[in-house]
């Protein structure tokens, strides 16, 4: 008897924290339909983010799933159980992102100072007001003008790629394009940030392009989740102390950093790259500034742009590559841009990018097919009624922008699988509404390195192009796959390309 009574008593409970657990996950469930808001059904536990984090899609590709699943200007979802808006007008991408900016200043992805003091102090996760100081900061450092001084160093990590490139094709025509634009970019934003020489190209255990690879590999499930958390599980971050950076990373970027400008101050060396702008600012500060540049802060500004850089210049060259190669015709094209260009300048210098119009279209089709940071987060600071609308978002609900999506809508892209460069035409472009391009993010919070990755793309990609014709191969993936796991687009696997020596001048 007792026994029996034990067990009912027991199953009592399990079905009574059940019931509680049931009903605690889905108390928000009904956030957007009393809105009148129209929404996506959630899971329980999931929400509409199952896929993420089971990862068979990564965000960028969850949000734009979303994006497609409605012609309405904004829907409704959930991740876990906390309500997102998710908003497709160009009207309201541009409220969001620029008029009323003030109220979207911070993103929605986490920060944890308490175990991660130089990932919290990144650009790209600061909040406000710190951000907006930092930003202030450190935005000359991205004029046109700092980087045209920056930009032999871009140049010089491109003549090392070209040369380790002519090494491997003389090996074997067919030639992994990954891992050497890869090495390049590591190669160019270590030397103009951390004003180092990696020597990725030199030594294939160089040790930046160790860092480089572990810190944004997703194929290493705990910088996959971990980086996938601080977007879509914030409370996870917290309680497990998860790490943007992580630990070892962290470490030798903050002692490289040290090391070179403990050396820099010292001998007074300038080298007119970012670490020199950064002392410069650093001694130029006033006392009683309320976020000055210094300790784990002055590192997380190297540290962003090296992180910010590498991965995503890399896959936009190795999308550019694999669209060129696919259409010959288009390759052949911009060819004759370059090397008129080089005619007339000689090599490969800052203005003479400027000049290659075609080229640039030909990145820019290559960024709305493949955008690599392809949706934005933000998240509201006080009760917003959406413009035209009687909808009130509370303060604190998260909004993304599916740039993915924008980008393959038919309505601004026709035919959106098809490479086309020419959508990127000053005359096209007039032709489209504002904020249906959004590679690298709009308004006050945009990608503050955008100049520098189009001049790292562009130098690298003329330097390719003037030299070798470029062609799919029986080992080249048709058509490519995206990672599901991570932020960032990138391909799945290697990315196989065959190079033949162009000899027509």
């Amino acid at each position: 008897m007792f026994a029996h009574l034990s067990t009912t008593v027991f199953l009592a409970i399990i079905v009574s924290l059940w019931t509680t657990l049931y009903f605690y996950f889905r108390r928000n469930f009904n956030y957007w339909k009393d809105r009148k808001v129209p929404y996506l059904p959630p899971m329980l536990l999931f929400g509409n983010a199952f896929e993420v984090f089971t990862f068979r899609r990564n965000i960028g590709e969850m949000a734009r799933k979303i994006y497609e699943s409605t012609t309405k200007p904004f829907i409704g979802f959930f991740i876990c159980d906390e309500p997102y808006l998710l908003i497709r007008d160009p009207e309201l991408v541009k409220s969001v992102l620029v008029k009323d900016f003030a109220l979207f200043s911070n993103r929605s992805v986490s920060d944890n100072k308490e175990v991660d003091p130089m990932g919290s102090h990144l650009l790209f996760i600061l909040k406000t007001p710190d951000w907006r100081d930092m930003r202030r900061k450190i935005s000359p450092v991205f004029s046109s003008a700092k980087l045209k001084v920056m930009y032999d160093l871009i140049h010089e990590a491109g003549v090392e790629m070209i040369n380790y490139l002519d090494q491997k094709v003389e090996q074997n025509p067919v030639v992994e394009i990954r891992d050497i634009t890869g090495k390049y970019t590591t190669e160019a934003i270590t030397s103009t940030s951390f004003g180092i020489n990696s020597n990725c190209f030199k030594n294939e255990d160089a040790e930046f392009r160790k860092v480089s690879q572990r810190v944004l590999n997703w194929s290493i499930w705990e910088r996959a989740i971990s980086t996938s958390c601080y977007f879509v599980a914030p409370n996870l971050v917290k309680w497990f102390k998860l790490k943007f950076v992580d630990t070892a990373s962290a470490d030798f970027l903050r002692n490289a950093f040290w090391k070179t400008m403990i050396e820099r101050e010292k001998t007074k060396f300038v080298r007119n790259d970012l670490l020199d702008i950064l002392i410069e600012i650093k001694n130029q500060e006033d006392i009683d500034d309320p976020y000055k540049l210094e300790g784990d802060k002055l590192v997380a500004q190297a540290t962003q742009f090296f992180l910010a850089g590498f991965e995503t210049t890399s896959s936009a060259i190795c999308f550019t590559l694999y669209e060129l190669a696919r259409h010959p015709e288009i390759q052949d094209k911009v060819r004759k841009e370059v090397q008129a260009t080089l005619k007339k300048h000689g090599k490969i210098t800052y203005n003479a990018l400027k000049e290659m119009e075609y080229l640039e279209m030909c990145v820019k089709e290559a960024l709305r097919k493949y955008p690599v940071l392809s949706f934005l987060d933000r998240r509201c600071s006080s009760d917003y009624q959406i413009p035209g609308t009687d909808v009130v978002l509370k303060k604190g609900t998260a909004v993304f922008i599916s740039g993915w999506g924008l980008h393959y809508d038919s309505n601004y892209y026709p035919n959106p699988e098809v490479y086309d460069p020419m959508r990127f035409t000053e005359e096209n472009m007039k032709t489209r509404p504002e904020y249906t391009f959004l590679a690298f993010g709009s308004g006050p919070r945009n990608c503050i390195g955008a100049r520098f990755a189009y001049a790292s793309l562009k130098s690298s990609l003329a330097a390719i192009i003037s030299r070798y014709e470029i062609e799919f191969c029986e080992k080249t993936k048709d058509p490519l796959i995206i990672d599901p796991k991570g932020f960032l687009l990138a391909p799945i696997s290697d990315l196989y390309l065959k190079f033949k020596k162009y000899d027509k001048m």
